[in-house]
């Protein structure tokens, strides 16, 4: 076995790995509907599983939220996180929680720092564009301390 295929699960779908391969302005219209259409056929009989894989973000973000960093990935966290990452693609609060939760995950730290930053600026898009939001020109400024 490689080492790629060590890092991801051989004979697993490799939607389930894109929340912790690919950055968050990677995704095209085409690998979007992949993820929307993998989380839409996952059969759950957990309600808030269900209500996440429907799309609800706060159900999304509490499957992730609270749980410990593990020690490795396994297909739960894969799942989880693939759900969520369905979520990010339109909700702020789900673009940050993956962020964050991207931080701290077992993966070599340079690509981990990298996806999410990613995911962080794709959180300030998506709130960029609420009704009645400034666009902003340039991506936020990032400063040492007080004003």
């Amino acid at each position: 076995m490689n080492e790629r295929a060590g890092m991801c699960g051989e004979g697993m779908p490799p939607v389930l790995f894109y929340w912790r391969t690919k950055t968050a302005e990677s995704f095209d219209e085409h690998a979007r509907a992949e993820v929307a259409t993998f989380v839409a056929g996952i059969s759950a009989t957990m309600p808030e599983w269900r209500a996440a894989i429907r799309g609800d973000a706060a159900a999304a973000i509490g499957l992730v939220v609270g749980r410990r960093i593990p020690g490795r990935i396994s297909l739960r966290v894969d799942l989880s996180m693939t759900v969520l990452l369905a979520c990010a693609f339109f909700d702020p609060a789900a673009a940050m929680v993956l962020s964050h939760t991207l931080a701290r995950m077992p993966i070599e730290p340079r690509e981990r720092m990298r996806l999410s930053a990613s995911w962080s600026m794709h959180k300030i898009w998506l709130g960029s564009r609420r009704t009645g939001a400034r666009v902003p020109k340039t991506p936020p400024r990032l400063t040492g301390g007080g004003s």
